[in-house]
């Protein structure tokens, strides 16, 4: 069995687990008998759980930031690879400009919510995707942590219908603002100012994307845009063979030919040659020195 698949199935076998212990807590504190297949389900997950260890990380194995950066950079809830945990596990070394200020102020809101400390792992990711879900209604520290504390008072499967809280105890919902941000599968990438121009991308076939991806994208964009072109001329070397040219017609008993050969550039010198005539100079000098 590949590391991807034992990952994905230990995150289903993860999931099915989570489930049967809230109706296990359930039962317990409502007093209600345990019926012997919700025991037995128990069993058997125990039994078929899949062993990650060799070094491979699993959801459990990451510490509290990671689950935030995870939930930062995949927002909505899917299964989750090798290689998205590993992202979030990379992110503790990053420094300067690689950090993202979404993931580092989630992680100082929730650090501040003594229950968000001692969730599962799975339990923790959740609850910092609902709060990014509502970001732009949360700009304090304090309003996230206030959310926060409203999430975990409202039970896992009921917390899609928990909007932040308005002062005096309404609830706030207001329509998304810009920036957006959108993907097309052939790379491009844009950032859009109003849902008009929302709708026309993804009607067009873009894919809306959120900033952390935008911002990434963007970036190793502009750094290969950077990189030389492949054909572009080396100016710099063509101008050191034209000098030594100029340099052996003159030397050879040819002043008056390399003298030309600057005049037809309008230059006294090869220093006034510009970049993109240094080849014909060149050719120029060649064949002088071949006659």
């Amino acid at each position: 069995m590949s590391l991807e698949t034992n990952l994905e199935l230990n995150n289903k076998l993860l999931t099915q687990h989570n489930a049967l212990l809230e109706r296990l807590i359930t039962a317990l504190a409502s007093g209600v008998a345990l019926r012997p297949d919700t025991v037995a389900q128990v069993q058997e997950y125990r039994e078929t759980a899949p062993e990650t260890g060799g070094g491979v990380p699993a959801l459990d194995d990451l510490e509290f930031g990671d689950v935030v950066a995870l939930a930062v950079f995949y927002p909505e809830p899917q299964v989750l690879g090798l290689t998205m945990l590993q992202r979030a596990i990379d992110y503790r070394d990053t420094t300067g400009d690689a950090r993202v200020v979404q993931i580092d102020a989630l992680d100082m809101a929730l650090r501040g919510v003594k229950r968000a400390n001692h969730l599962s792992k799975p339990a923790l990711l959740d609850l910092a995707r609902h709060v990014i879900r509502f970001w732009d209604d949360l700009p304090t520290i304090g309003s996230r942590r206030e959310f926060a504390e409203q999430l975990l008072d409202t039970k896992a499967g009921e917390r899609d219908g928990v909007k932040p809280k308005r002062a005096g105890g309404k609830t706030k919902q207001q329509e998304r603002k810009g920036p957006f941000f959108v993907q097309h599968d052939d790379g491009k990438i844009g950032e859009l100012s109003t849902k008009a121009e929302l709708k026309t991308h993804l009607d067009a076939g873009y894919t809306e994307i959120n900033k952390v991806e935008y911002l990434q994208l963007k970036e190793d964009a502009e750094k290969a845009s950077d990189k030389p072109s492949d054909d572009q001329p080396d100016f710099a070397a063509l101008r050191k063979q034209a000098e030594g040219l100029i340099l052996q017609l003159a030397k050879g008993g040819y002043r008056a030919e390399a003298v030309a050969i600057l005049e037809k550039q309008g230059a006294k010198k090869l220093g006034e040659v510009a970049d993109e005539d240094l080849a014909d100079v060149v050719a120029q000098a060649e064949k002088a020195l071949e006659g």
